[in-house]
């Protein structure tokens, strides 16, 4: 294989551009490209591409049809996996990305697909054409497949955007990029993570359990509310660490002082929570602000302005916000102060930040440094809050962008809002769960890098609204409720949940059980290239115990699921099985069915398994755990790792 870079600059002057190869040999090349402006004049410099190709074959490929997967730049970008040639409905879902991305459907039926830090490319023999970037803090990454009207590529080019100017002899470079093919897509994409968690090191060291208010309350909470269930949590002996405020606490976003339904001062909210045995955690939104803001009154030069010079509009929440200009390195300083506010005058030690898309969404804005890319920007602002909140804080980001805060955050969405139903009129195709469970499951290598949270789990039964908010369904089946705790256990980061819990009845609150306390694991989906518009089995592995647990969900709307499967199938797929022994051709397991109770016991790996099926929208773990010379525990209703949660595991023999 032999990869040419192919480097086009787009930009308002003439630039020059040289590579840097950092790596290369037969199964690809690492580089990235250095761009001098040797001309007398400062050029704006948008996009630089690094490679190009028409034709999967000259990358090293076989005959197709090729399967790609794309990644997705926000949490609410949908990764997902298609064919080229292929127009089903699996492309309509990577084309319809972000709305602040545009749509991927050009007018003369020309498609195009945008893709992020990964995008990989199989043909029909496995083998695998994997672009990755192994940096990101300084440019917004693109990948385009240029498709035509029958959904066959007609160009796929790799490149970065800059967005800023360059003065005359000045030197920038871009981020690195790594094209090369491999025949072990899932170990490949594992070494892409673990690289780039080496580069900027990794904070997946704490997977809290969060009990959180939005969905139920939203921004009617209050003060009462928050009190209620957090006596509700003693009570009812739910080992939560956090209790984490969200939205609708604060007067307005941007004048960050309580509102009404909360009397007390936010240190002895704090307090409260500390004294019922968790941590206390807040929701803020730090880069936009209303437009009454007092913020806005002392610094007017900070708002964000279009070329005509009116403010940048962000809406959410039935409400239209301004947005932070983070160009301005004066607004560095204003947030450090107010997340050293939040956590050290107001006690809170966790804390949520959500919607810092708004402040690299308007690419063409009049910002304020036109020397700065928004990556670059964006890395300094969430530098600043960091260094507010201190490193000892628990920081969680929602809604922004991945790859320049590697490194900064504890843990990060991995898809979008949640709803207590399965399918709803306002998501694609009226699915929802099935939606948020793909992209939380086909994000899992990003736990390489944080703590990934699939979002708030909620298993309430209520078929009216409450305080006229449509939040306040709780619309899932039995079935449904069992598929959506499993995504939980599989997001292989934290656990979060949500809802009033005296509005749980006991036999849903036994599901919560199933994924508390948290415990450690390494999760992979068994096929990440997947045919399927949902994904297949996941591998869950306790490292504790050396058990693997199989996740397996029903997307089916009306038919059951068969689960019969030859052992070995699956071992050969599950990740390190050389490492734990799996494969060895005198090895014994035991299999249990967790919702069923049907346990299997001395199975060999060349044994056909069949188990109980699966009802439409359910889901079920299935332990496959090595028999050895000590205790195991065989079956359990208790906690999905059926094992894993306990301390140690003895037994004793009573002797006549």
């Amino acid at each position: 294989m032999q990869i040419q870079p192919k480097i086009h600059i787009e930009a308002s002057a003439l630039l020059s551009a040289t590579v840097i190869v950092e790596q290369a040999d037969a199964h690809g090349m690492t580089y990235h490209a250095q761009i001098d402006n040797l001309t007398g004049k400062t050029a704006y410099l948008r996009r630089v591409q690094l490679w190009e190709t028409s034709d999967m074959k000259v990358c090293g490929l076989g005959e197709g049809p090729y399967t790609v997967y794309r990644s997705g730049r926000h949490k609410n970008d949908l990764p997902g996996v298609f064919t080229l040639g292929c127009q089903d409905v699996r492309l309509t879902d990577v084309l319809s990305v972000m709305v602040e991305n545009g749509e991927g459907m050009a007018s003369d039926g020309q498609k195009t697909v945008l893709s992020d830090h990964l995008t990989v490319v199989e043909d029909a023999d496995g083998n695998a054409l994997m672009i990755t970037f192994l940096t990101g803090r300084d440019q917004l990454l693109e990948t385009r497949l240029i498709l035509d009207q029958a959904g066959n590529l007609e160009k796929m080019t790799v490149g970065v955007l800059f967005g800023r100017d360059v003065d005359p002899r000045e030197s920038v470079r871009t981020e690195t990029v790594q094209i090369c093919v491999t025949d072990q897509v899932q170990a490949a994409v594992d070494a892409f993570a673990e690289e780039k968690a080496r580069r900027y090191g990794s904070r997946n060291r704490r997977h809290p359990s969060v009990f959180c208010t939005w969905y139920y309350y939203g921004l009617t909470v209050s003060y009462a509310d928050v009190a209620r269930n957090f006596r509700m949590i003693q009570e009812r002996h739910l080992p939560y660490e956090v209790f984490q405020v969200d939205e609708g606490w604060e007067m307005t976003l941007g004048e960050c002082t309580p509102n009404a339904r909360f009397p007390l001062p936010m240190r002895q909210l704090a307090d409260e929570i500390r004294e019922a045995g968790m941590i206390p955690g807040l929701w803020s939104s730090p880069f936009v602000a209303h437009a009454t803001a007092t913020v806005w009154k002392a610094h007017p030069e900070w708002i964000l302005r279009d070329r005509q010079g009116q403010p940048c509009l962000f809406p959410m929440n039935d409400t239209v916000y301004y947005v932070f200009d983070i160009t301005c390195p004066e607004t560095y300083g204003y947030f450090r102060e107010l997340y050293r506010h939040f956590t050290e005058d107001w006690g809170f030690t966790y804390h949520k930040l959500d919607f810092t898309r708004a402040a690299v969404i308007y690419e063409d804005a009049a910002f304020a440094d036109r020397h700065i890319t928004l990556a670059q920007a964006y890395y300094r602002a969430v530098c600043a809050i960091r260094e507010g909140m201190g490193e000892d804080a628990f920081f969680l980001m929602c809604g922004g962008l991945y790859d320049p805060i590697i490194g900064l955050v504890d843990a990060q969405r991995t898809g979008s809002d949640v709803l207590s139903m399965w399918s709803s009129n306002i998501n694609k195709d009226g699915k929802t769960a099935p939606y948020t469970i793909r992209q939380s499951l086909m994000r899992s290598y990003m736990n390489a890098w944080w703590a990934n949270d699939p979002d708030a789990l909620m298993i309430r039964k209520r078929e009216t609204m409450d305080r006229g908010l449509r939040l306040t369904y709780g619309l899932l089946t039995d079935d449904e409720v069992k598929t959506s705790v499993i995504n939980q256990f599989m997001s292989g980061g934290i656990m979060c949940q949500t809802e009033p819990l005296d509005a749980i009845g006991d036999d849903r609150l036994m599901e919560i059980r199933h994924i508390l306390p948290v415990v450690d694991t390494v999760v992979h989906p068994l096929q990440f290239m997947t045919p399927d518009r949902f994904p297949g089995p996941a591998d869950v592995y306790i490292p504790k115990t050396g058990a693997h647990c199989l996740c397996i969900i029903n997307w089916s709307d009306t038919e059951e699921k068969k689960i019969q499967f030859r052992l070995s199938d699956v071992l050969d797929r599950m990740m390190d099985d050389s490492v734990h022994g799996l494969t060895e051709s005198d090895a014994c397991f035991v299999v249990c069915d967790f919702y069923s109770g049907t346990y299997l016991t001395d199975q060999k790996a060349e044994d056909v398994l069949s188990l109980p099926a699966i009802p439409p929208h359910a889901g079920t773990v299935i332990k496959i755990e090595r028999m050895m010379d000590r205790p195991i525990i065989v079956a359990s209703d208790g906690h999905y790792s059926m094992g894993g949660e306990c301390e140690e595991i003895t037994s004793e023999n009573e002797c006549a």
